[in-house]
């Protein structure tokens, strides 16, 4: 049957669209439901609020998935009509990451990492998922990698060093003589000799590799390895809940 050249016309506004397509899922079965992607959100058609719309509080955002019974992929405004239309579909039980929050930053409903409680203690800290949140999973260092700072040396990266004009690298301990010696340098290199090593900077281990940074202690409430005190009665051990102890993979004492 065609179209009346009135209903074509309305069908080119995309919030018509949206619609269209809500009213036709609403008369199918529900599995029908999960095959509603992204662009079936509002502000995806072009008619209200997508991921990344503007907010002011996390409580204006949630999590979506790319389906209505799909894992959290983005995030989209609480209110979003594509987001409420999934909330009569019954989805088979799923088991999606705990560590993803829905979050209102800069102005914007993103992704964020959600605090976890870890009962664990890992000799190499917490590892990250494919997201960049850590879990409660221990992270299995690589035969090359870095677990604690004291693990890493400064090390000249040329024959001169940044000391004498040339540059400084943070390699494993275990590899700096033999990377010395595979420099090959001459009992006096001719170097500029001018001091352009970055101040402060030390050799740190971060997320297992070795890296020239700004010294950053962890907090004294740090937890979650061997060498860092258990928390105290009445506190967990919380990941994704401080920055620094995020970034060398351990989390913080904090009350349930």
């Amino acid at each position: 049957m065609g179209l009346d050249a009135g209903t074509a016309s309305a069908l080119q506004d995309p919030s018509v669209r949206f619609l269209v397509l809500i009213v036709l899922l609403t008369g199918c079965p529900s599995t029908a439901l999960d095959v509603v992607a992204p662009n079936s959100f509002a502000g995806d058609a072009g008619g209200g609020l997508a991921p990344g719309v503007p907010c002011s509080d996390d409580s204006e955002c949630a999590l979506a998935g790319a389906t209505c019974c799909a894992c959290p992929s983005f995030a989209v405004a609480a209110n979003d009509p594509g987001l409420k239309s999934c909330g009569t579909v019954n989805c088979p039980a799923m088991d999606c990451p705990q560590n993803l929050r829905a979050a209102c930053t800069r102005g914007t409903c993103q992704l964020a990492c959600a605090a976890v409680a870890c009962t664990t203690t890992c000799a190499a800290g917490y590892a990250a998922d494919a997201n960049g949140c850590l879990t409660c999973d221990c992270l299995l260092p690589a035969p090359d990698a870095c677990v604690r700072d004291q693990d890493c040396v400064d090390v000249k990266a040329d024959c001169c060093g940044c000391a004498r004009g040339g540059a400084d690298i943070a390699i494993l301990a275990s590899q700096a003589a033999s990377y010395q010696a595979s420099l090959g340098c001459p009992n006096s290199p001719q170097c500029p000799n001018q001091d352009v090593c970055v101040p402060d900077a030390v050799a740190r281990c971060t997320q297992g590799a070795c890296a020239l940074e700004a010294p950053t202690p962890l907090p004294a409430n740090a937890c979650g390895r061997p060498d860092l005190p258990a928390c105290a009665a009445g506190l967990v051990c919380v990941v994704n809940a401080n920055s620094i102890a995020d970034a060398q993979g351990v989390g913080v004492c904090t009350p349930p």
